[in-house]
């Protein structure tokens, strides 16, 4: 077997309920790593080592008893330190508060841990999630940024220092870092799980989502997390999500105009051999315009995005706003300084869009495009445009990016797909096809 923290979520399951595998191997692996790389990759914003080999040991204990917690039984995860985790500080890659001590975990969190899972530590989040860029460094190449917000998820997950991580995200955060991490990125519509416990951006636009390295990772912790879940999770190793089946799309719906217009030029290559491929496996590809609204789609998110943050931290900006960097310092300013109007008007765009595009996904089983403009870019002040995933984000639609390949400068390109809302399950299908088609399975420590 290869090191332990280099398995699936799903597959690391497997192994520890056949028995090759222990709660304490998989984690004593995954510090090894951290270790050894953390210096450089700089992911984690506390580490909660000791918890985290004491939880394994009685994993382990009651795995001998045969008693199961769940899916998630003894699996090491990351969580973006913008989630409550009981009995930890939750900073927000901020000193603009002072860190808290969470007296419950958030929603997400107690269904991890329901499930079983061993939470490994706090990943490094960009401030209050937005574009004020931490300390973390992309592992392909630590002079390149891994993305943001959900930096640290990205980060770790990429570099095997945990199996799993949730991010958020609000406009590209789930699946940028996702795109430039060589990562499965995966969040559900607006609403489909709870954001309670989790430092909110804003109200309208925050998804919980996931960074992981399979389809069927997504999948698995798609159905620990959503609202609406469809079994009890109680402790048996029987009780398993149904299994990701992947399905060929028959028609898929090629986003162009900006997204590709916006594109590299090894974006766009990448992209085009990809339509290619659906095209030789019989996947019609539909040509139609974006929706009209689509044009200041980025003006009304960017509205109601600062708005909704200015609500948010209003009371401590203006008791004192130096502690605050310079971008959310810039998005609240923004937000105080807007009329109730534009408010409005910036919702009733966005209302408008989610009607357009629920009209144009109707007949496709997806809708395509490159995930991120390019490769990550150089330099560690910016996390890169979140542009090709606002969309996504202002209409509540889920998104799965998959890692397509390499550029030539060895960093990872990905692919987005994105489903209408209640689609969840049928989007992952297809993603699961899709990933089996692109066969990508380079990681970092190949380079």
């Amino acid at each position: 077997m290869a090191e332990p923290r280099d398995l699936t979520l799903y597959r690391a399951g497997e192994e520890m309920r056949r028995g090759n595998l222990t709660a304490v191997a998989l984690v004593e692996s995954c510090l090894e790593r951290i270790r050894a790389r953390e210096e450089t990759v700089r992911a984690w914003a506390n580490l909660y080592a000791d918890e985290a080999l004491q939880t394994a040991r009685r994993r382990d204990r009651e795995a001998a008893r045969h008693h199961w917690h769940g899916p998630l039984h003894g699996l090491p995860v990351g969580m973006k330190d913008i989630y409550d985790v009981r009995g930890q500080s939750t900073e927000a890659g901020t000193e603009a508060y002072p860190p808290r001590i969470a007296d419950r975990d958030a929603d997400s969190v107690a269904r991890l841990r329901e499930a079983g899972a061993i939470i490994l530590g706090k990943t490094v989040t960009t401030a209050f999630a937005m574009g004020d860029a931490g300390k973390t460094r992309n592992p392909w190449n630590p002079a390149h940024t891994p993305g943001g917000s959900s930096s640290g998820s990205g980060a770790a997950v990429a570099d095997r220092m945990c199996l799993a991580a949730l991010g958020t995200q609000t406009n590209g955060s789930v699946i940028r870092p996702a795109a430039f991490n060589g990562l499965v990125g995966f969040k559900p519509g607006l609403g489909e799980i709870s954001t309670a416990g989790v430092i909110p951006l804003s109200w309208q636009l925050d998804h919980v989502g996931c960074l992981v390295r399979s389809v069927e990772d997504a999948h698995l912790l798609w159905h620990l997390l959503r609202d609406r879940r469809m079994l009890d999770w109680q402790a048996t190793r029987d009780k398993m999500p149904p299994a990701l089946l992947p399905r060929a799309p028959q028609r898929v719906w090629r986003l162009r105009e900006s997204f590709e217009d916006e594109a590299d030029p090894e974006m766009r290559a990448m992209f085009d051999a990809f339509c290619q491929r659906l095209v030789e496996r019989g996947v019609t590809i539909i040509e139609r315009k974006l929706p009209a609204s689509f044009a200041g789609m980025h003006e009304a998110h960017h509205a109601i995005m600062s708005s909704e943050a200015a609500t948010v931290h209003r009371a401590a900006f203006e008791a004192d706003p130096t502690p605050f960097p310079p971008k959310i310092s810039g998005l609240i300013r923004e937000g105080l300084e807007l009329k109730a109007t534009d408010y409005v008007a910036a919702l009733r765009h966005r209302l408008r869009l989610i009607a357009q595009m629920k009209s144009a996904l109707a007949d496709v089983d997806a809708a395509v495009s490159p995930a991120a403009v390019g490769p990550a870019p150089e330099g560690l002040q910016s996390t890169g445009s979140p542009m090709f995933s606002t969309l996504a984000s202002i209409c509540g639609l889920p998104a799965v990016a998959v890692p397509a390949g390499l550029s030539g400068g060895g960093l990872p390109l990905g692919v987005q797909l994105m489903g209408d809302n209640g689609g969840e399950d049928g989007l992952l299908s297809v993603a699961g096809w899709c990933e089996s088609l692109l066969v990508f399975q380079a990681a970092p420590d190949e380079r």
